[in-house]
């Protein structure tokens, strides 16, 4: 690519050097800010049911630098209208500044009315190209300004004030105009080949689904004599098989969040406290966490015993991990634990299995209301068919032995799409800082 004929040093290492006619401003410069905060925050009784309100956007609702409305929560009109400067319009650019830390969108085809929660910050009235500056809000310009400003530690939640201040390289509009056309175009691109990775993926965690299903409910053996279960949408099993609920298999202990008012909880913990984005980032068998609890934070039941599981039944539904370790969650999730009077007829790994039956069951009974949850009676009358012990341990060799070059695909295309996201993030840094000359 080309570069442009002339540059100069802006003294912020964040930014470097930069085409010789552009230049370095605030963000409070070219914009203003807004965020939900004070009085203007919300509590879960303000959350409306669909056309009741209007939506709330949340980081979730932005994925890879874009707006996707399929999932979304309802607010209030009352609490809507109470805070005018924070209602959301096509061309405004979110920022998430607390949890997930510098996500980034410019708003498209919003299909109501919208508005924020506490998590995010939108900028507005931009004297500057929108889309540019939604670019350029997702690079290490601003990766780089947040970190310094929290000294290198990890980074919770980052203030209105500070994103006001942040340093922004600023070509002439009609660059700005050109860059981001460029951009759109390339991303664009690259976009279409994650999608079509991701879809493959999909296929493949169908696919894999659906091997551990018959195989945990209808067995591997073809030539075995059948009988009905009892249980419509499994029909026939093996006539040897049992059934039993779910009930009478576990144990059932709800996660909690140990009170973060109370630092003797959270400092220097050596106990693993499980939430949902241990398990996306570190799959489904878990000995470390992303944070750690002291043992007074822990409540009379005690720990979850490694080797019980931990089953999300509100939020995100439908996910499920195995403990290696003692440790605990939060109240996303309910611990099941295989009882001791059933440990030589239940094996663990196999109802680890069973377990991809049960969260399927979960996300097709959700109540949703106002928030997603599992009835937590009809899933203890779940029923489970259980084969003998012996075939059990045949039955999960059958399934590794199956899974495994499905898991191996399925890892090769993730890695394709880091691969991916990291060029595409590159092309983004290097056009809206000026280090290639894209015209």
């Amino acid at each position: 690519m080309k570069r442009y004929d002339e540059y100069k040093q802006t003294g912020t290492p964040w930014i470097g050097e930069i085409p010789s006619h552009w230049e370095v401003k605030r963000i409070k410069h070219i914009s203003k800010v807004f965020g939900r905060i004070g009085f203007r925050g919300y509590t879960n009784s303000d959350i409306v049911n669909e056309g009741e309100g209007a939506i709330t956007l949340s980081p979730s609702n932005i994925i890879d630098g874009r707006m996707d409305y399929s999932k979304c929560s309802y607010l209030s009109w009352d609490k809507y209208y109470e805070s005018p400067e924070i209602m959301i319009c096509n061309g405004d650019v979110l920022f998430v500044k607390t949890a997930s830390v510098g996500k980034t969108a410019l708003v498209e085809n919003l299909p109501m009315e919208a508005t924020i929660n506490p998590q995010i910050v939108v900028i507005k009235e931009i004297h500057s190209n929108n889309r540019y500056l939604a670019y350029l809000m997702g690079t290490n310009v601003i990766d780089s300004q947040m970190r310094v400003k929290l000294g290198g530690s990890t980074i919770y939640t980052i203030t209105q004030h500070s994103i006001e201040n942040y340093q922004i390289p600023i070509p002439p509009l009609s660059e700005q105009e050109a860059i981001a056309a460029y951009l759109d175009k390339k991303c664009g691109s690259i976009d279409a080949v994650i999608s079509t990775q991701e879809r493959r993926i999909a296929l493949l965690e169908e696919l894999k689904q659906s091997v551990i299903t018959e195989a945990v409910t209808h067995g591997i053996n073809p030539d075995a004599k059948l009988r009905p279960s009892g249980i419509d949408w499994i029909g026939n099993i093996p006539e040897h098989w049992q059934c039993r609920r779910l009930r009478f298999i576990c144990e059932f202990r709800n996660g909690y969040t140990p009170s973060k008012a109370n630092p003797d909880f959270w400092t220097d913990g050596t106990i693993p406290w499980y939430r949902m984005e241990d398990i996306r980032d570190s799959g489904r068998r878990l000995n470390e966490a992303k944070q750690y609890v002291t043992k007074e934070a822990v409540k009379g039941g005690g720990l979850f015993e490694a080797g019980s599981f931990i089953l999300a039944t509100t939020a995100t539904i439908g996910e499920h991990a195995v403990l290696i370790v003692d440790s605990l969650a939060n109240q996303r999730f309910t611990n099941l634990k295989i009882r001791k009077s059933l440990s030589e007829v239940v094996d663990n790994e196999f109802f680890f299995y069973y377990l991809f039956v049960i969260d399927e069951y979960c996300k097709s009974t959700t109540k949703t209301a106002t928030f997603a949850a599992v009835n937590i009676d009809d899933l203890k009358n779940f029923a489970v068919t259980i084969p003998s012990y012996n075939e059990q341990l045949q039955i999960v060799e059958y399934i590794k032995h199956k899974t495994s070059s499905i898991d191996a695909s399925i890892a090769k295309a993730k890695r394709e799409i880091e691969l991916l996201r990291e060029l595409k993030q590159s092309v983004i840094t290097e056009a809206v800082t000026g280090k290639i000359k894209i015209f």
